[in-house]
């Protein structure tokens, strides 16, 4: 009877500590002369970020990337300047402020393609909203 309640008392130590990391937050991405900026791996997950609050791959093409601006940093996202870097695997990446079906219309995305020799590709990349 001991072991079992010592074995239970040690599987639900590890299922708390798995919980916590698993939560983990993105970190937050030292930019001071950008209004908004992110890193973002090739999964879509939101790495490092400045006055961002989410990101994701689209639903619309598997290698269009969606990254939400927080809407009370007051970002108009169609007249700003966004300057984007893609990572290992890409030649350039494109990326619009103006809202596209891509990330269902919404005024507060950025539509993010990484692009390797002109075929969109699945890659993490930086951008900065000036």
């Amino acid at each position: 009877m001991r072991r079992t309640v010592t074995v239970l008392a040690g599987a639900a130590a590890l299922s708390v500590a798995f919980t916590f990391q698993a939560a983990a937050a993105p970190g937050e991405f030292i930019a001071p002369n950008a209004r908004a900026a992110a890193e973002v791996d090739y999964h879509g997950a939101l790495q490092r970020q400045k006055n961002v609050i989410d990101s994701f791959k689209s639903a619309h093409g598997p290698n269009v990337y969606c990254v939400i601006v927080n809407p009370s940093a007051g970002i108009n996202l169609s007249s700003a300047l966004i300057l984007a870097n893609g990572g290992v695997g890409t030649t350039s990446v494109e990326a619009s402020g103006y809202p596209t079906t891509s990330c269902d219309s919404r005024r507060d995305a950025i539509t993010v393609v990484p692009v390797n020799n002109g075929r969109d590709v699945s890659a993490s990349f930086t951008i900065a909203v000036l």
